[in-house]
């Protein structure tokens, strides 16, 4: 026999009768009392996240770019997943050198983190990766109208903050600034302790020898950790050798993401113009020897020959190399674009080759064998091709050459769709366009013999 009760909704507070004991909500609430359960919860895990601000890498990182600009305020506007997408996308060119403690690539500021009577906020739409070199020669200058800032003389005396200023106290004054837009990501995105610290707090556990207080420990690099550990436990330290990004590399994804994400204006045309510039170096440059790590934006399968462009006699590589790598610089900082410039400067280093590969060195098996690599070129192609005449490169007859060839593929393509063709799905699965024999044809068993007959009779 069920056992009915009356129990009184916990949020409508109106009787219902029900026969489970813990029963808490009408059938009315029940849904309304779930989604408030799973919002608590969320609220909760964001809460819990939020404590580790001060031991994620990351964060640490924020509090030490709110302390360099002075103000917290440099968050204005934040989307979080956004930034924290660059900062992580930086160290994937894996350009630290531990050895000089250097590194290749620097996250750079359109408008700088100390400007002269302005503070570069920390934006993704207002960073960029980029070479240290050129970074640290640019030093403080920006241009009119691109990236994002504060003017110093609207910063508010609460969110200030200095170098003396400890990052545990930096943070929970960047929790208090960003209020609900960093619990909103806090639901939805873990906030991990760094390895560094859970690996500081094991040393300063089980290394005897060690006489530095935890928060020195916490200090010190990961290189530097992990050689301790190794000691403590008596094991060589595995190390992980990655060759860095080639700069051309880095330049385009940071060009197609701005060009991406920015809005319109004339910051956004000069990177759209200039990422055919360094589609088209690229390219340039794989066709010469010892140039690795250019494959993402041209690919060499076994077996197929072509080498686009040439460097024109007497001119100099390292001087357009150099030359591409300012002008890419520049104008991810922001400044205004010489298009003319730019193209006669290319015409005048590079000649074109041939706008179409060369297959004849390669062969089906070759093509099924490297098929990742032929499916990556032939992608490829249509990129650099477009690059190569979007900037003028090629002479009038090559270019009339490429159209008519274009001219006549789409004709054939047309003329083949025309026929309305449908491809076979199976073994089993014939073309529609065939003959059939009538149902009552039956065949002479021997054409010959009957003949004969015939002849006979008459």
């Amino acid at each position: 026999m069920t056992i009915k009760r009356i129990k009184t909704c916990a949020l409508c507070h109106t009787e219902f009768t029900t026969s489970q004991i813990k029963a808490k909500y009408c059938s009315n609430c029940r849904p309304k009392a779930r989604q408030k359960n799973q919002k608590d919860k969320r609220q909760t895990t964001a809460e819990k996240r939020i404590q580790k601000l001060p031991q994620s890498d990351e964060w640490l990182w924020i509090a030490r770019q709110c302390k360099h600009a002075g103000t917290v305020e440099i968050l204005q506007g934040v989307d979080l997943v956004a930034l924290f997408a660059v900062y992580k996308a930086r160290y994937k060119t894996f350009g630290w050198n531990p050895e000089t403690k250097t590194s290749k690539f620097h996250l750079c500021h359109v408008q700088p983190a100390k400007g002269i009577g302005t503070v570069g906020l920390l934006h993704h739409l207002n960073l960029f990766i980029g070479n240290s070199l050129p970074n640290q020669r640019h030093s403080n200058k920006s241009y009119e109208n691109r990236g994002l800032y504060i003017p110093t003389s609207q910063l508010k005396k609460k969110w200030l903050v200095t170098e003396a200023t400890s990052n545990s106290a930096t943070l929970a004054k960047v929790t208090k600034y960003l209020g609900p837009v960093l619990t909103e990501y806090a639901k939805s995105n873990p906030i991990c302790i760094a390895q560094r610290i859970g690996l500081a707090r094991w040393i300063f556990k089980n290394d005897p020898n060690n006489v530095l207080a935890l928060n020195k420990l916490e200090q010190l690099s990961m290189t530097t950790l992990r050689n301790l550990q190794g000691k403590v436990q008596g094991k060589d330290v595995y190390k992980f050798d990655y060759a860095a990004k080639r700069s051309i590399v880095v330049s385009l994804e940071e060009f197609q993401r701005l060009a991406e994400q920015l809005p319109n204006g004339q910051h956004q045309s000069d990177l759209l113009f200039m990422i055919p510039v360094l589609i088209i170096a690229a390219a340039w440059l794989s066709s010469m020897p010892n140039q690795d790590g250019l494959s993402d934006i041209f690919r060499k399968p076994y077996g197929v020959a072509w080498k686009p462009l040439e460097l024109r006699e007497d001119m100099d590589a390292s001087t357009l190399r150099d030359f591409i790598s300012f002008q890419a610089f520049e104008a991810l900082q922001g400044a205004p674009v010489d298009r003319k410039m730019i193209r006669n400067t290319m015409r005048k280093y590079l000649t074109v080759t041939s706008l179409s590969p060369d297959y004849s060195g390669s062969n089906s098996s070759m093509q099924h064998h490297f098929a990742d690599d032929y499916s990556r070129f032939v992608q490829q192609v249509p990129v650099i091709k477009n690059a190569i005449i979007s900037l003028g490169l090629p002479d009038k007859v090559m270019l009339a050459e490429e159209l008519l060839k274009a001219e006549i593929a789409q004709r054939e393509e047309e003329i083949f769709a025309s026929f309305g063709y449908q491809q076979c799905e199976g073994p089993s699965d014939y073309s529609t366009i065939r003959y059939e024999i009538e149902d009552d044809y039956v065949p002479i068993p021997n054409l010959r013999v009957v003949q004969e007959e015939i002849f006979c009779a008459f």
